[in-house]
């Protein structure tokens, strides 16, 4: 107990540390963040990125699954040697390294870019230590992970009838969100849901400076800073069919194959904001930083709203299982199908739309098991594999930008729960290979993207019978 209690405090401060190394090292330049909300974050575990980002209906006592909260009722209570019960808690955590290159038509040119990014933190404890047959188990979650991104630098020159102006864009922010969740399965049917607090900042300016070799002309910047605060809520439900049993057994478990259904989505936020514009004329000192001349207008404490509309998914997942009785208690392979939708024309921002039009995704994906009782790692390793397409909710030049990946993935089972030993490691691996827009659009984006997950499982809440 004592050893996973300091690898948590360990990993938590170390995704602080994390979180703050980013902010101020990130080398990442992605324009698109410019619109809306930013970039929006992958919600999906590791596991299931592997897998294309199919979650709508995955569900793991090992990976937490919070795309659909209904999930967190796998998380169980076991037996341990001695007959007494025991908690299987568990701890998430994951991080992303995402490199992308820009290319641009016209003018034709490319940039290169990398961002190292925490994906989240979540703890899982199961409140259900009487579930009886009816399998009526309750999951507890806590989390913490950033939602969407704001990360550009942007430069255009244009003539005008004075001379050339170049104009530098910049922004940096984000939104981030802790939450809690709790699901509850009765029987074969799941509900659940994710509640939180979400806040962030949207901090953008604009740079114009003429050039000009024989007349200083000034330097202006506009800049405007906004912070955002609100409420969320994410429910989720699913629904577990046993289509069939084989007479076949592999030690002790039988096998049966299931149909899992699943649906989830989020609620339309008003978050409430505040703004802080300012313009003013500048220059640059020996460092390259701006001091500020005059100041043209300054306005504080604008108060406004940010209206982030309705997302769902839906989907369902085929797999092949190990039971003990009527439970199921591993997976031999699952392969499922998502669909998620976003209304984001009906995005506000201060009661003004950005350019942006209603996305949609379709995800597939898989994941088989060699053998799950082999000692050999590689073996007992899981094995993923997707894809995903859809339409991206930035619409930056009026053509929308289409968006397509494939992806692999390796879940490590470096450690086995046992009745002797307490304790479980899963190592899961991702990558991700994409590109977000067409020959439609001006500029496009390839993304490659390595992501690694930790799940530790622990014994608690057990009764001790010798110390």
């Amino acid at each position: 107990m004592r050893s996973v209690e300091q690898i948590i405090k360990r990993s938590f401060f170390s995704a602080l540390a994390l979180c703050w190394f980013s902010q101020i090292s990130a080398q990442e330049n992605a324009p698109f963040s410019r619109y809306g909300i930013g970039d929006i974050y992958p919600s999906q575990n590791i596991a299931t990125r592997g897998m294309g980002g199919v979650s709508a209906a995955y569900v793991s006592d090992q990976a937490l699954n919070s795309v659909n909260p209904s999930s967190y009722s796998a998380l169980r209570y076991v037996r341990v040697f001695g007959g007494s019960k025991g908690a299987m808690v568990t701890y998430d955590f994951g991080l992303t390294i995402d490199a992308r290159t820009l290319r641009s038509a016209n003018p034709s040119g490319s940039y290169n870019s990398t961002n190292f990014i925490p994906s989240y933190i979540m703890l899982g404890v199961p409140l259900s230590p009487k579930a009886d047959a009816k399998n009526r188990n309750i999951g507890l979650v806590f989390g913490l992970r950033p939602a969407t991104r704001i990360n550009y630098n942007v430069e255009d020159v244009t003539r005008t009838s004075i001379d050339s102006v170049k104009t530098l864009y910049e922004g940096s922010g984000g939104l981030n969100q802790v939450f809690f969740g709790l699901g509850k399965r009765w029987n074969n049917f799941s509900i659940g849901f994710n509640a939180g607090y979400e806040f962030g900042r949207k901090k953008i300016s604009s740079k114009q400076i003429f050039i000009n070799d024989t007349v200083n002309y000034y330097k202006s910047n506009i800049t405007s800073t906004t912070d955002f605060w609100g409420l969320f809520f994410n429910p989720g439900i699913a629904y577990n069919i046993k289509l069939s049993e084989t007479n076949s057994s592999v030690g002790s478990f039988k096998q049966a194959y299931f149909l899992r259904l699943g649906a989830s989505g989020t609620i339309e936020q008003k978050l409430k904001a505040n703004t802080d514009s300012r313009a003013e004329t500048f220059n640059y000192d020996a460092n390259n930083a701006t001091v500020s001349l005059d100041s043209i207008y300054e306005v504080k404490n604008i108060l406004g709203n940010i209206t982030i509309p309705v997302t769902y998914t839906a989907g369902f997942m085929l797999s092949k299982k190990y039971v003990v009785g009527t439970n199921p208690v591993a997976t031999k392979w699952s392969f499922g199908v998502d669909y998620s939708a976003g209304k984001w024309v009906d995005y506000r921002f201060y009661n003004k739309p950005d350019q942006l039009i209603n996305s949609w995704m379709v995800k597939a994906g898989g994941e088989f098991i060699p053998s799950l009782l082999s000692t050999n790692l590689l073996s007992r390793s899981t094995y993923r594999f997707g894809f995903y397409t859809g339409k991206d909710y930035i619409n930056a030049d009026g053509n929308g930008y289409n968006v397509k990946a494939f992806t692999l993935g390796i879940g490590f089972n470096l450690k086995k729960w046992s009745n002797y030993d307490n304790q479980s490691t899963l190592v899961n691996t991702a990558i991700e290979i994409g590109k977000r827009g067409s020959n439609v659009n001006n500029i496009t984006e390839n993304f490659f993207k390595i992501s690694l997950g930790l799940s530790l499982g622990d014994l608690w809440f057990t009764r001790r019978k010798y110390d």
